[in-house]
């Protein structure tokens, strides 16, 4: 069995996809932003606040070296493949399903909770989140596998799609019927 990694910005459904995967196939599950979260005890934001980005991103590398196991789906931070230490991790121990959306498409997705993340600094906007993409996109292209577009779909689409790939990436020998 692969270790399967949910990959994509803010807002595109890992957390949900890598829950419903995990709970679909029977397989442990870990979201890399709560595992840091209960290595500092402490919320992302107050992390970044406190602590900063460096020490967010050491926490990330000890729960990636620590914690991944062999055949779990893993939900990754948004920025974790922007690191090259992280990249070559996950590169060797599994294969990375893509969550793609536009910036519009996050920035309706996460308005309601945007200052749960530390990446907008009071500037949330589509423009700020498109510039994000841009400089995220070549790491994200280098590191997946596999590719979905989440625009326009529900999360349940999303996941019919997912589920899909990661029958084929295990050899799953099954029909799926999307309605």
């Amino acid at each position: 069995m692969e270790t399967i990694y949910i990959n994509g910005f803010c807002g595109v459904g890992k957390t949900m996809i890598s829950k419903l995967l995990s709970s679909r196939k029977e397989l442990l599950n870990l979201d890399v932003n709560e595992s840091v979260e209960k290595l500092a005890n402490k919320k992302i934001v107050d992390i970044f606040q406190t602590d900063g980005e460096t020490h967010f991103k050491k926490l990330e590398k000890e729960v990636l070296k620590k914690q991944v196991k062999q055949g779990m789906i893993v939900s990754l931070n948004a920025k974790t493949v922007n690191d090259e230490e992280n990249l070559e991790i996950i590169k060797r121990t599994g294969r990375v399903i893509y969550l793609k959306a536009k910036p519009e498409t996050i920035y309706n997705n996460i308005k309601e909770e945007y200052y749960l993340t530390p990446y907008f600094n009071n500037d949330f906007s589509v423009f700020t989140i498109e510039k994000q993409l841009n400089e995220l996109e070549s790491s994200y292209n280098y590191a997946m596998n596999y590719t979905i577009d989440v625009d326009n779909k529900t999360i349940n689409d999303v996941f019919k799609e997912t589920l899909a790939v990661y029958n084929y990436i295990n050899k799953v020998k099954c029909h799926i019927f999307i309605k």
